[in-house]
């Protein structure tokens, strides 16, 4: 799961950045914003129950994204592309570790 959400992270940060408009590009903000901050977070702690994981990975994006909203309005600093941006290149580390750790135990169990 962490290689395909860092697979939609970058998609959607080269989408944003290169200002690609569509309807691949809402679909793939929308698995953002439903998916990626929450599995940043919910899949370093390996609790090894699937649908544990999935739904606390969409209440705590979701519960994420609306804080930083809510203090990006109340700050009247509301940028929903720069929200996109920060967002893809915050998860990115975190992806980026799960997807190459995940990757050594295969290997090792073989």
């Amino acid at each position: 799961m962490s290689l395909l959400l860092l697979g939609v992270d970058l998609t959607v940060l080269d989408m944003t950045v290169g200002n690609v408009h569509g309807s691949v590009r809402l679909v793939l903000g929308l698995v953002l914003g439903c998916f990626v901050p929450g599995w940043s977070i919910v899949g370093l702690l390996k609790i090894g129950n699937a649908w544990l994981e999935i739904c606390l990975t969409v209440a705590v994006s979701l519960a994420l994204l609306m804080v930083v909203a809510q203090i990006l309005m109340t700050m009247h600093a509301w940028h929903l592309v720069l929200l996109q941006e920060v967002t893809c290149e915050a998860c990115l580390p975190s992806l980026i570790w799960q997807s190459r750790g995940r990757r050594r135990a295969r290997r090792q169990a073989r």
